[in-house]
Order: structure tokens, then sequence, then C-alpha cells
């Protein structure tokens, strides 16, 4: 059997018949037999989301919930799958799930409380019925398909419910051993289980991340991530004008887009693939497809853009938590004791940017102004003052070489002085690939465009001196 590669299908490209039609022609060009790991379809993660937070104000939302899935499926496997017996058994199978599912929270709606146990079991059902649909439709279509569980395949976590790593190490025997046959295979993605037999979720869009283990541990030839859009661009083409696609990235370069607010891919999607250096490639699936036309494709070698820059994205969901105060960048200890509250009470913290007189963090705005409550109750004497700054907007600049080209900070700032532009923050070179800048949030859209009119609408070449090896 050949070298087999994975694939990843999100929402975005699961919305209606037409765009299933589109992935089962689009597979049955495919020259491998590749391990498929499947999103839920659009809207359905978070139409359970919402009921599970409604569950105790509408005492009819375990059935308004259970007819809404239903229906939805319902109308999938009427009209895509014709075969009478694949048809009826897809249905049974959907019909466990929702029945499970269903029980369970009554269970959750008697007890009137929803443990974390039960929010990451309750949410994996939309990509478990994803994968049973799109299986029965590839069958009826004639592709050799088969669906696995992630419990079943054995993908192992460590066990934190709701933002779950992947325990790489403990899961690639069972995983290896469970895609043996000569078939295609459907996994639901966006959850793994832990040691314990409890399912666990990967955090906000998962299933990249999911599907990336998967890769890891089958050493496969390549991750491919299947879009409705052309891969990473220069800039967002909602907001900046005629933005360019972005050929190449580095896995550094890839991981920095997508944590600062990229929405292609899950921010940890590099870290399995890179270990073994599984390229990540994207395709617009509804584009004139060919698997030698990759939109964007992600590896370890380094490629330097004669402007240096590849990129820039945004990031609306970080603020600022000001600590200030006379020494307290200096004095011993006080960042640790805010460190150490902060992690009994899993607040992470994005970036720390400090000076004599300020500790500046990071943090992302649902959380900030908890994380303000604790350090007052810290009751440090240093501290005089503690301001929290949500009205405000992360921009990232990203490109391999920019620590080391002349000029290339000195256009960032001037472009965005150039238009009156206030920056709260700002670090370059804490990363060899990033620099960020923070601005007031109404001041986004204006700084976008200005930064890609300057670093990648003008003849911008630099004098680079790198020290790679």
């Amino acid at each position: 059997m050949q070298k087999r590669n994975v694939i990843k299908i999100g929402g975005s490209i699961l919305k209606n018949i037409q765009s299933i039609q589109q992935i089962v022609k689009v597979l049955k060009s495919h020259e491998h037999l590749p391990v498929i790991v499947v999103s839920a379809f659009y809207g359905v993660t978070e139409r359970i989301r919402q009921s599970l937070e409604n569950l105790f104000k509408e005492e009819d939302m375990v059935t308004t919930l259970y007819d809404f899935l239903y229906q939805k499926k319902s109308k999938i496997i009427l009209e895509l799958i014709k075969d009478v017996d694949i048809r009826n058994e897809t249905f049974t199978q959907v019909a466990q799930q929702l029945n499970e599912l269903r029980q369970y929270l009554q269970g959750i709606f008697f007890i009137r409380h929803v443990p974390e146990k039960a929010n990451d079991f309750i949410l994996s059902f939309g990509e478990k019925l994803s994968a049973i649909v799109l299986n029965g439709v590839f069958r009826d279509k004639g592709i050799n398909s088969g669906i696995v569980f992630p419990e079943k395949a054995g993908l192992i976590t460590d066990g934190v419910f709701g933002n779950a790593s992947v325990d790489l190490k403990s899961s690639i025997k069972k995983v290896a051993d469970s895609f043996t046959e000569n078939q295609i295979y459907v996994v639901p993605g966006f959850y793994g289980v832990s040691k314990k037999k409890e399912i666990t979720l990967l955090g906000k869009g998962g299933t990249d991340y999911s599907a990336a283990a998967f890769a890891h541990c089958l050493n496969v030839k390549s991750l491919d991530i299947w879009k409705d859009v052309d891969g990473f661009m220069t800039g967002d083409p909602k907001i900046v004008t005629n933005p360019k696609p972005i050929r190449h990235l580095t896995y550094s370069e890839a991981a920095e887009l997508a944590y600062f607010g990229a929405g292609i891919l899950h921010p940890r999607t590099v870290e399995p693939v890179s270990i073994t250096n599984i390229p990540i490639r994207i395709f617009n699936i509804f584009k004139d497809y060919s698997f030698d036309e990759v939109q964007t494709v992600i590896d370890n070698k380094i490629s330097i853009h004669p402007e240096v820059t590849k990129s820039i994205t945004v990031d609306n969901n970080t603020g600022i938590l000001s600590i200030k105060g006379p020494g307290v960048g200096y004095i011993p200890g006080i960042l640790s004791e805010i460190t150490k509250i902060l992690n009994i009470h899993a607040i992470n913290i994005n970036s720390v940017i400090t000076s004599q007189i300020s500790i500046n963090l990071l943090l992302n705005k649902d959380i900030i102004e908890k994380a303000s409550n604790l350090i007052q109750e810290l009751n440090i004497p240093a501290i005089t003052n503690i301001i929290v700054k949500k009205e405000v907007a992360l921009i990232a600049i990203v490109g391999n070489g920019m620590t080391e080209a002349y000029g290339v900070g000195a256009r960032i700032l001037s472009a965005v002085s150039e238009e009156g532009i206030n920056i709260h923050l700002s670090s370059i070179g804490a990363s060899d690939v990033v620099t960020y800048l923070i601005v007031d949030e109404k001041n986004t859209k204006k700084a976008l465009l200005k930064l890609h009119e300057a670093l990648f609408q003008t003849n911008n070449q630099y004098q680079i001196k790198l020290n790679y090896a």
C-alpha cells in the first residue's frame, strides 16, 4: 500500500449539498488512500454550544436540538445516498448518536449543572455525526471507505478538558495499528481521549490540530487542508486592497500567523508535523482542482521574499493589562507572583512586555477583568495602579529575515505614524519572524490598509545579513 496522506475537511466546506458533491468529486481523483479528518458541518458545533448554554432556560431545548440535528443530517442522507442499504445503515448510526446525545442532555438537565467532562463529550457529537454522514455518502458513490473514532484509534491526550494537548508518544503505536486496511478512513476531528478514557476537546478549531496529530502518528506524505479560500495571503481580502497569495511559509511563519489571528490554521497545527517535517499543503477545492496546484505549502525550508515581510494579520481578541508602580519591572518576585496566581486560575498570558515602572500583560479580552481582580487581591505594595485596555487590536507582521533586514522596522513604524495612529505597545525581535503592534481598535482597518500598501504594494527590497546555518 502506498504511503498515505491525511486530509482535513473543515466546516467551511461542509455547508450544503453542493459542497459535499465537490468533496466527492475531488476525492475520486485522489491518488492515494487518505485518512480524512472532518469537522462538524458548518454551524453545528455552535448550535450545540448555544443549546448547552440555554439548557436550563428552555424545557424543550433537548428536543429542539435533536430535531435540528436529525433534520440537517436527514436532508443530506436522503438527497445524496441512493443505495437503500447504505442509507438505512447511515440513518441507524445517526439515530444511535442522537439518542445517546439526548439521554446525556436529559441527565444534565436533571442535575442542573454542566461538568467540564460533560461539556467536552457533548460538543464532540458534531464531528461524530459529520463523519458518519460523509462516510455514508462516500460509500454510496463507490468510494471504499470506513470510519474510525479517535477513542478507538487511540488518539491520547493529556486529559485537560476544553483545550487538551495530544500525547504523541502515547498515541503513535495504536494509531498506526488502526489504519491498516486498504481503504479510505473517515475520522471525527476536534477531540481525543484521555488515559482515563474521557473525551477531551483540542480547543476551538481543533480539527486542524487533531489532523496534524494523526499525520504525525501515521508518518504520512503530507497533511492536506481542504478549504474554500486561496490559502494564506499577504492580507485579509475583506480588508486590504489586492492581497497577494503566499505560496510558501515556514512552520514558524505559519504558526505566528495562526497565533496572531489568521483563520487559515489552528495555531497548534504545525507542532506535530514539524517534528518529522511533514509538509502542510493548503488547497482551495472549489477552484479548477489539481493536486499539483497547491495554494500554500508549509514546511521547514526557509524562503525569504525580497520585501522580507510575507503577511499581516490582526487579532481582535487580545487586550492589555498594565500593572503600574515605581520599580515593578525591577523588584524581584513581582512578576513571579503575578504569573503564579494567573497559572493557578488557568489564565494564559499571551505575551509580557516590561519596563522599570510597568508590567504589561497581553491577555485574551474575555478573561482580562478576572486577571485584573486576581492581581489586585495579591495586595502587592509596589503596585500602585492596574489599567485594563480592551478597545485595542494587535497587528502582526510576519516574515523570515525581519530581524536581519535593514529598514523593515522603520518602514512599519513610519507607515503607522503617517496615518496619525498611536501605538500602545510594540515588539520587534521577540521572534525572528514577527513584529507586532497594538493600536486602538478603531484604527485597525486604517493601519492594515496603510501597512499593506507600504509593505506589499511598493518596490521594497532590503539588504539582509542572515545567520542561518
